[in-house]
Formats: C-alpha cells, structure tokens, sequence
C-alpha cells in the first residue's frame, strides 16, 4: 500500500487506532522534509504529512521504498513539446475547468499536431483523466515518454500506465493499459481474426472482469460463425457485464445456437389471430434462461412487472431482423403495433437496448421518428441519434426545432450527446443554433433562463467552427449578477480557445501538406 493511502486510512480509522505512518527510510529531500514535520500530536502530524504529499503526488511523488537512483528512465520522447504559451494557457484552463467536450478537442489538436504536452501540464492533464474516464483516450496519446514514466509513479494515474509509443504490438499486449491492448486485438481483428481470437481466448482466464468484458468486444470487428463458441461460453460468465458482451456478440450472428435458443423461447409468446400480430409475456420463468444470460428474479425497483421483466430480456436477445421476417412489417410498423400492445413498455425497452448493442440504423431511424413528441422524456435519444450518420441526425434536429420554443435548448443538448468528441453538427446547422441563441442573449432572455446559460456554454463547446463568430463578443449589459456574468464570459473563453486549437489544427494541416508536396517535388526531380 502507498504512503498516501496508508494516510488516509489512518484519517479514516483515527490516529488512536492507527497511527501515522512512518516516514523513516524514505529517501532524498522529499523523505527527509516528512519527517522533519512528523513531531507534535498526532492529528496535526497526520495533517501537516497529508498536505506535504498532497503536493508531492501533484509532482509525481516517487513511492516509499524506491530511491530515485532506483526509478526507471523515461524513454526518450519523439515527437516535440507544444510551446506556444497561449495554447499551452489554452489547454490549461481547459483542463482546469472547461466542459469535457472542450478538454478532448484541446488534447486532440496537441496529438493531431504531432505535438506532446509539456512538463508542467502532465500533473492537469493526468489527474483530468483520472476525474473523467471518458477523457482517457485523448489524454493518454498526449502525455509523450514522460508522461507515460510520470503516470506509473502515483498510484491515481496508474490507468495510464502502458507500453511506449514506438512499442511494437506484441510489447503493446503483454504490456500495454487496457486500451493499448484492446486495440491490438481490434486491429489482428482486421487482418487475422482467427489468431486474434486465439489471443484472447488463452488470456481470458487470468483477467479481472472489467477487462475480459472490454476486450471480449474486440470480436465485434469482423466476426464470424467461428467466433461464435468462444462468445457463447461467455454466457456463463460469473461478471453480468461479460454475460452482457457476450449477448451483444451473438446478436450479431443470427444463426448462432444462442440466437436459435431466444428465438424458440419467444416463439410460442408471437401468434397471430385473425390475420393481426398478437404478443403474450411468458407465464413463469424457465429454468433453461439461465444458460442464456436471462434473470428470472427481477430487480426489487425495476419499473416492469415480472412477466415484463421476462418479455424484455428475450425481446433484446432477440436480433432485430427476426422481427421484421416473422411479421413481414417494417420497423415503423411495428413500432406502431407494439405502442397499441399491453407489453409496449418491455417492447420499447428491449428493441433500444437491441438497436444499440447491433448499431442498426434503420430501427434507430425509425425508433427516433416515432417518438418525437417525447424526446424530453427518454434519456436515450442521444444513444440513438449518435447511431445515425450526420445527415439522418440533422433531420430529426431540423424536426425538434420546430416543435417549441426550447426547439434550440432540446437540440443542443441531444446533440451533446450523440457527437463523439471531435464531431459537430453540420456548419449549416450550427449557424442556425448559434444564430437562434444569439438573438435569445441580445433580447435579455439570459436573464432569467438559467438553463439557457447552461446551454450557451455547451454550444460553445459543441457547434462547427464555422459558427463561433455569432457566439463571441456577446452583448454585456452595465449592471449583470454573477451567474449571468460567469455564463458570458464562460462561453467567451471557450470560444476564443476553440479559435486558438483550431490554429494549432490549420499548422499542423499546412505542415503536413508542405512535407508531401516537397517530398512529391524531390521524387519527380530525380533521374
């Protein structure tokens, strides 16, 4: 255990109970200055010790134990260090308290610009992705040799800790965080699926749950009817997250045994009478379900009924496209059958969590088409439209703007969540939102909408570059409260650092474009 975690065990259990940790045989200065401040009573020990370390792991604190003579080297780092100090202030601020969306377009730019973070961002940039996980991927591939070398000194910044950069992809697997080896299984996955799933299936075993689920997901890429017997093995998984993989997996082989299995479950519940579809919900459970990843007990607050609960778990092991070739309906109308049913609930709840597992885009399209007077009330609106190619998204968006004053309001914040970061809407689109939001700031409405201002930023963050000039320089007026004040200088900040990691971007571009053309000049010029 580290020094720092054996503090806060003590502040967690007492120092009457355990005390402070001794900082003896701890080495160089760092060491010496614990224990110079390890006098007095023991609570103010065990506070003036955590605010010393506190800082020290900021710095990247070299753990009890380990003199510095005996830490490793840090490879040398390739790429160059961003310089310019009004990116690095840029990144900075962002990482320190911009929304996420602005944090990975930031840390983007720096990668893409064959650029690495300095020294004295690695502790923000590190600790940013240990606060978001979802930042990870940007900020790992930013850190450079250093950064890599500074993460596996602090314990918090572990999950960036990995095979070097230059590393080929077998170091990357045997040595690599879980993202490096997630995609060097996606990437054998293209060229040699069969040794690819060998890989996985010797290493599956050793691995703690979160990691066989991430990378058992790796079978998505080019999988196959040999595939199959592996994932189905994973069905008996003891982690409910594998069991999950697994089923997503096997949605997409329609003929596997598992698929074969649901459907023969489900048959008997679809009959149809007098020519119209008619749907039941099984009676009792069936002790085979437990082969096939299907609970029986179903959740104390879950808002389905026990028979729902039953109905909803086949419906979303069922692969989409048994539906619409045992009915002979398209989705849309069979959307409109189940809304008519006693089950639509289980129904609805089960082809979402189908369209998204499989991707379909068709379903997607046509789940998003028959729910749109209802968007405010479905959290997974946003799953749905990330689904969807831009062009498909921006037509339902077209449709929500129409629909009601907050039109603007709704459509930011669904596409909030359906672009990936370092997506935006079209620029035609975003025009019309940053327009739309500036006349609502110039006639006062951020004076009392507060979910407005909440908004303004998030578009900032959000909206194509080429929109950004209708979002800065807002009007101020004289006499503003705070939070409306904090909103307009918030979106003006994160609009004047969008502009700079754009230039950063259109560097980057010119430079790559200058090296082809004067290696293209070098190549015609030679005999």
């Amino acid at each position: 255990m580290s020094h720092w975690n054996t503090l806060l065990q003590s502040a967690l259990v007492g120092t009457a109970r355990q005390p402070v940790p001794a900082a003896e045989g701890m080495a160089g200065e760092f060491g010496g200055l614990l224990q110079a401040i390890q006098a007095g009573e023991a609570q103010g020990q065990l506070l003036r010790v955590a605010g010393a370390v506190a800082i020290g792991r900021r710095a990247g604190f070299v753990a009890p134990g380990l003199s510095p003579s005996d830490a490793p080297i840090a490879t040398a780092d390739e790429r160059p260090v961003l310089n310019d100090p009004a990116l690095q202030a840029a990144i900075a601020d962002a990482l320190a308290s911009g929304p996420l969306r602005l944090q990975h377009e930031g840390l983007a730019a720096v990668t893409a610009a064959g650029l690495r973070l300095p020294h004295n961002l690695l502790p923000t940039a590190l600790d940013a992705g240990r606060r978001a996980i979802d930042l990870r991927p940007s900020v790992i591939p930013a850190l450079g040799e250093r950064g890599l070398w500074l993460a596996a000194r602090n314990d918090d910044w572990r999950y960036a800790v990995g095979a070097s950069e230059q590393a080929d992809a077998q170091t990357r697997w045997d040595e690599g965080s879980l993202e490096q080896r997630r995609a060097v299984l996606v990437e054998q996955r293209r060229s040699d699926p069969a040794a690819a799933r060998d890989r996985l299936a010797a290493e599956l075993p050793q691995l703690p749950a979160k990691e066989r689920a991430a990378l058992l997901g790796a079978l998505a890429e080019n999988i196959g009817p040999d595939d199959e017997a592996l994932i189905d093995a994973q069905l008996k998984d003891r982690a409910r997250d594998v069991r999950q993989a697994a089923v997503e997996l096997l949605q997409r082989l329609p003929a596997s045994a598992h698929v074969l299995r649901i459907e023969a479950f489900l048959a008997p519940l679809l009959s149809q009478v007098g020519g119209a579809w008619q749907l039941n919900a099984p009676e009792a459970a069936d002790p085979r379900w437990k082969d096939d990843a299907i609970d029986p007990v179903r959740p104390i607050h879950d808002s389905l009924g026990e028979r729902a609960w039953w109905l909803y778990q086949l419906v979303r092991q069922t692969p989409l496209s048994c539906w619409t070739t045992h009915t002979g309906m398209t989705p849309a109308a069979l959307l409109g059958w189940a809304e008519k049913s006693d089950w639509k609930d289980a129904l609805f709840r089960g082809w979402n969590e189908a369209i998204l597992a499989t991707a379909d885009v068709e379903w997607g399209d046509a789940m998003l088409d028959h729910h749109h007077t209802q968007y405010s009330q479905r959290a997974w609106v946003g799953q749905l439209l990330a689904l969807l190619p831009r062009e498909r998204r921006e037509r339902h968006w077209v449709i929500e703007l129409g629909l009601a004053d907050s039109g603007v309001q709704n459509v930011i914040a669904f596409a909030d969540q359906a672009c990936a970061p370092g997506e935006t809407p079209s620029a035609e689109l975003s025009l019309q939102l940053a327009g739309a939001l500036r006349t609502r700031v110039e006639r006062g409405d951020l004076v009392n909408d507060y979910v407005l201002r909440q908004v303004l930023g998030n578009a900032a963050a959000l909206l194509h570059a080429d929109a950004l000039h209708l979002l800065a320089d807002l009007p101020r007026a004289a006499e503003e409260s705070p939070g409306l004040a904090s909103a307009l200088s918030d979106t003006a900040r994160i609009v004047r650092a969008r502009q700079l990691f754009a230039t950063l971007r259109l560097s980057s571009t010119s430079s790559s474009s200058s090296s082809s053309s004067s290696s293209s000049s070098s190549s015609q010029g030679r005999p």
